[in-house]
This record gives C-alpha cells, sequence and structure tokens, in this order.
C-alpha cells in the first residue's frame, strides 16, 4: 500500500470500521475507496480532519440496476474517490452538505438527472431543469436493467433459486414426495447435497452480483 493510501486509510479508519471499506491506490497520490451509501457521510468527515481538505465534484454513472456515486476530493495533495452505489429501487442517500456544504449543487445536479434522492438536501427549486418539469422525468436515467439477457432470465432465476434448470415448484415437490418420489427430477435439478455447494460457487465467483439476482425475493432484479 503506498503512503497515500495509508493516509486515507488512517484518516477514513477514525469514523468507519476498516472492515466497511476497501481502500485501492491509483498511482501514487491518487486513492479508490469503495463503500457502501450508508458510510459516505461518516468518511467524508474523517477526510475533512486531513490536511487542506477539499470538495471536487460529485459524479454520476447509471450502471443498469444501480446508480453509482462518485464523490472526489483533494486531501494533502492526494485526490481520493469515494465510490457507492445506490439500488434503483432505493434511489435514496443522505444528503453531505450538511458537513460539506459545497457539495450542495453537485448533489442538486446528480438528483435532477439520475433521480437519487439526497435526504436533507436543503436546496427545494431545480438548478438545471425547468420549472414544472416532470418529477418522473430523469433525463440521464435509463430503465432498471441487467446483463442477463430476456430469453435467458427464467433460466438464470432457476438456477440460482432452485440450482435447477427448470424450475420444479413446491407444491410439485409436495406430491412427488407423497408419491414415494425425489422432491426433484434428477434431470431438472441438481441433487439436494449439492445446492449448498452450487450456491457458495454462485457467490464467491460474484454471479449473483453481476446478473443481478435479489436473494430476498428469489428473482432478478429486472424481470
Amino acid at each position: 500500500m503506498t503512503m497515500a493510501a495509508e493516509t486515507i486509510v488512517r484518516l477514513l479508519g477514525q469514523n468507519v470500521p476498516q472492515d466497511r471499506f476497501r481502500c485501492a491506490p491509483d498511482g501514487e497520490r491518487q486513492v479508490a475507496v469503495e463503500l457502501g451509501a450508508e458510510h459516505v457521510k461518516a468518511a467524508v468527515r474523517g477526510l475533512l480532519h486531513g490536511e487542506n481538505a477539499r470538495f471536487v465534484t460529485l459524479a454520476a454513472v447509471d450502471k443498469g440496476e444501480d446508480i453509482e456515486l462518485l464523490y472526489t476530493l483533494v486531501v494533502g495533495g492526494i485526490l481520493v474517490t469515494l465510490r457507492t452505489a445506490i439500488a434503483k429501487e432505493v434511489s435514496q442517500t443522505e444528503t453531505i452538505v450538511d458537513v460539506l456544504p459545497a457539495a450542495e449543487l453537485a448533489e442538486k445536479e446528480v438528483s435532477e438527472l439520475f433521480g437519487i434522492e439526497f435526504a436533507g438536501h436543503p436546496r427545494q427549486a431545480n438548478l438545471i431543469l425547468p420549472d414544472g418539469w416532470p418529477a418522473d422525468k430523469k433525463p440521464l436515467r435509463k430503465p432498471l436493467m441487467g446483463n442477463v439477457i430476456p430469453q435467458a432470465r427464467l433460466t438464470v432465476e432457476n438456477l440460482l433459486r432452485d440450482a435447477a434448470s427448470v424450475r420444479v415448484s413446491p407444491s410439485s415437490m409436495s406430491r412427488r414426495e407423497k408419491a414415494g418420489l425425489p422432491k426433484r427430477p434428477a434431470m431438472a435439478s441438481a441433487k439436494e447435497e449439492s445446492m449448498k455447494e452450487f450456491i457458495d460457487l454462485v457467490i464467491r465467483t460474484g454471479f449473483d452480483k453481476r446478473a443481478g439476482y435479489d436473494w430476498e425475493k428469489r428473482k432478478l432484479r429486472y424481470k
């Protein structure tokens, strides 16, 4: 780790547990930090304790399923970018204007163009869009979409839900058991004892995130 990265880790660690952010050097005087949106304000507070800390900009990128926010600051001559992602289903995060007033206009611009609400933001009037612009029309926001093509989405859902290319519903499994058959037909599913291994592999390789699978709802986020 470079001296620049060590400095940023020390500043962030004052307010954010070190297991909640990942710091990566990007050259001698540049550092990229990945963290959850809930830790951004605390991270900014930590960075402001650094020498000659100042805000540079806030940028947003529509990633299909999420809006990525990139907060850039300069701290002691080190260019620091805080990267976080906001799920489009949520589209809200906390403002940092109360700790970093210079971010007010940048947050407002991102809000109007990408549809991210910064809770607690002080400005109500539009900055870029004309008065009366429809609230549901965000010029730079794309529809919620992911990497799996429409023809493959059902198969991917079935695989991640049941380790099966063809889904076997709970009622069908119950009827099969009552008939003295295995809950899942062998040709439709992995063996029961193999399912945990399969799911572990999916998570470790990050396929579930790349595909946009919601484990709680057990379906693709954009289907």
